[in-house]
């Protein structure tokens, strides 16, 4: 008998010592992110405008801060 897919249970574990979670609101005009960053004892939230470039920018800049905060990632490769 199949097993059922159970969307509850993670099969990766989350490190959360290195790992950047990221949740994005999205607009035509603007793009509101919020994050939990390793190293940080803040939540940032920030309000963008609604391009690529500038979300890879920020990402980009809050994984430079967790790395100085010690919390470096094994593989950069995810971003």
């Amino acid at each position: 008998m199949p097993q059922s897919f159970d969307a509850s249970r993670s099969l990766t574990a989350l490190e959360q010592d290195n790992t950047i979670v990221a949740v994005f609101e999205m607009s035509k005009a603007k793009w509101l992110i919020a994050a939990l960053v390793p190293g940080f004892k803040r939540q940032p939230l920030n309000k963008i405008d609604a391009d690529a470039p500038s979300l890879l920018k920020l990402l980009q800049r809050w994984r430079d801060e967790a790395g100085q905060a010690g919390h470096d990632q094994a593989d950069r490769r995810r971003l």
